[in-house]
């Protein structure tokens, strides 16, 4: 399993005690050591060449240069009290989006690997197409979908999100369409207020979203259940031709914001159930990207699990 990183997420400063902290990057990079895969790792991965214009297809031209006006100003936040910013905010979000759009490329494209973890700060999955929020500015998994639908071969693209919060942004952006299917295990009623089981999709795209909303307090049996009965059996009747992991370790018994019982060793069986799921509609290709998690072990712990689990299906 390939790994990405760059040094432009240690730029976005969020502030003394802020949970979405560079500490996070360090944590995550700790979890690819215990896995023993620091040989996989490219801590200086390189931006796609079309970064710029898929973050535009994304979200609006307006929005992506309020966000860059922003920082050039020097104002403290952006849009809400949720979104702190510094002078590395904007190079840190296209970062983030630009890295994963080569490691997209790397696997689904180039095929030079067949499953690869991207380590990014800020996450993404809260960002709508003019609104930051969730300590998200762009909607990195979103503008990955988008560039692999622009993929001969690739005409169903699917995301299971399994972050504690819903990924609000990621629905929004793809509701009314079928061939993005958004698949959310999360904690409810919780942050950001969406995700009830019956958002399932609008026009052309009924039925091609689907949430798992859970209570405070459930844990591992509860969440494998769910994708063993519930999600295994979408995934493989929609048969999709990539399959995309938004991955935020924040339901884990340890995260300070989370309130959920999942252990590390759960978040692992379910990437070796996504993982199968790979093989068997993807010729095994999967991207992973790193959304929530904001305690320092339990992320470091559930980044090695998901690292092993992904390497172990070959």
């Amino acid at each position: 399993m390939r790994i990405y990183t760059n040094p432009a997420f240690r730029r976005h400063q969020t502030g003394p005690g802020h949970p979405e902290s560079v500490d996070r990057i360090d944590s995550a990079i700790a979890g690819v050591m215990r896995a023993g895969a620091e040989r996989n790792l490219i801590s200086e991965a390189a931006l796609h060449p079309e970064t710029g214009r898929l973050i535009a297809r994304t979200h609006s031209p307006h929005y992506e240069r309020a966000l860059a006006s922003a920082v050039e100003r020097g104002l403290p936040l952006f849009q809400s009290l949720d979104n702190p910013l510094s002078p590395g905010t904007y190079e840190a979000a296209k970062t983030a989006v630009g890295i994963s759009l080569t490691a997209a490329e790397d696997v689904f494209v180039n095929r030079t690997d067949r499953r690869a973890f991207v380590i990014a700060r800020p996450p993404g999955h809260h960002a709508t197409r003019e609104q930051a929020m969730g300590f998200c500015f762009f909607n990195t998994m979103a503008c990955v979908a988008e560039y692999l639908r622009e993929q001969p071969g690739l005409e169903r693209v699917l995301i299971f999100d399994w972050d504690v919060h819903h990924g609000n942004g990621t629905q929004d952006l793809f509701e009314n369409r079928s061939d993005v299917f958004y698949i959310s295990t999360h904690r409810y009623p919780f942050y950001p207020g969406t995700g009830a089981r019956n958002e399932i999709g609008i026009g052309a795209g009924r039925g091609f979203t689907r949430n798992f909303p859970f209570a405070q307090g459930f844990g591992d049996a509860q969440y494998l259940r769910t994708v063993e009965d519930e999600i295994i059996p979408l995934i493989d009747d929609y048969r999709p031709d990539a399959i995309l992991v938004s991955a935020g370790f924040d339901a884990h018994h340890r995260d300070p914001l989370g309130g959920m019982r999942v252990t590390e060793q759960a978040f692992g069986v379910m990437t070796r159930r996504m993982a199968e799921a790979a093989e068997r509609h993807c010729d095994g290709r999967m991207l992973a990207l790193l959304e929530g998690g904001y305690s320092p072990e339990g992320l470091a712990a559930s980044v090695a699990e998901h690292i092993e689990a992904a390497s172990s299906i070959s």
